[in-house]
């Protein structure tokens, strides 16, 4: 068990986390910080985690992975602070195969403790379907997290999650449109009116709207006056280290 523990650790120091802006209509600012994780290989390259993350799935070591996310964002908030620099919160990618471990809850208030960082600096997100079969254990879990203060996400609407009625199962704080359901939007009015009727059903059930892919003040604008409330993509800024963070 601990040479695992030691390989496992020296897998994960290859791993590096990486931030991009989020843009908060509400606040008139972007404070808050979605991350991708990334393994950087000698031998391989930049490996990006659309590659390795369904390797990891295949075992447990995606919950190492969403652990080690956790930690290495409570170091980065404390880096940014000593530099004056407010990291609001972070976004953080979970896997439904974590949120099924009972545990999870309390390893992630251990490692927040640890670090003397607040829950609500924290948002799972959420970005594959939650199978029937794990759907009350996973409602469990996010429940007991937002009971602590954590927020949570359900993200990438339009590849996952095909019906509206699926979401309304789950109390979240943020639902997220994926950037492929807004190409064309500026020319497209079907496109507008099935994205329109997306934001205004997250309304009637009381959370709030990500659009993540935006490219142009325009698409921004258009998104903001149908009432979308956050905003991310290549307009707001790229995934940067938290040292290019100012």
């Amino acid at each position: 068990m601990a040479e695992n523990q030691k390989n496992t650790g020296s897998r994960l120091r290859a791993i590096e986390l990486f931030y991009r802006p989020v843009f908060d209509i509400h606040l008139n600012m972007a404070i808050d910080y979605e991350t991708s994780m990334r393994i950087n290989d000698k031998v391989q390259g930049v490996i990006p985690e659309k590659v390795f993350i369904p390797v990891a799935e295949k075992s447990n070591q995606v919950v190492q992975l969403n652990l080690w996310a956790v930690e290495e964002a409570c170091e980065a908030i404390k880096r940014c602070a000593e530099r004056e620099v407010d990291m609001n919160s972070v976004i953080i990618w979970v896997s439904v195969k974590t949120l099924t471990k009972k545990n999870f809850v309390n390893q992630v208030k251990k490692i927040v403790d640890k670090y003397g960082i607040s829950p609500d600096s924290f948002c799972f997100n959420i970005t594959e379907s939650i199978l029937e079969a794990v759907k009350d254990r996973v409602i469990e879990t996010i429940n007991a997290l937002r009971e602590l203060g954590f927020r949570i996400s359900i993200d990438d609407l339009g590849l996952e999650y095909t019906s509206l009625s699926n979401l309304s199962h789950y109390d979240v704080d943020y639902i997220g449109i994926h950037k492929s359901m807004i190409e064309d939007i500026l020319y497209n009015e079907k496109v507008q009116n099935t994205v329109q009727g997306i934001i205004d059903f997250c309304k009637k059930i009381d959370t709030q709207v990500i659009v993540d892919g935006i490219e142009s003040k325009e698409e921004f604008d258009l998104l903001n006056k149908m009432g979308a409330d956050r905003f991310s993509g290549p307009y707001f800024g790229e995934f940067v280290k938290d040292k290019q963070i100012n």
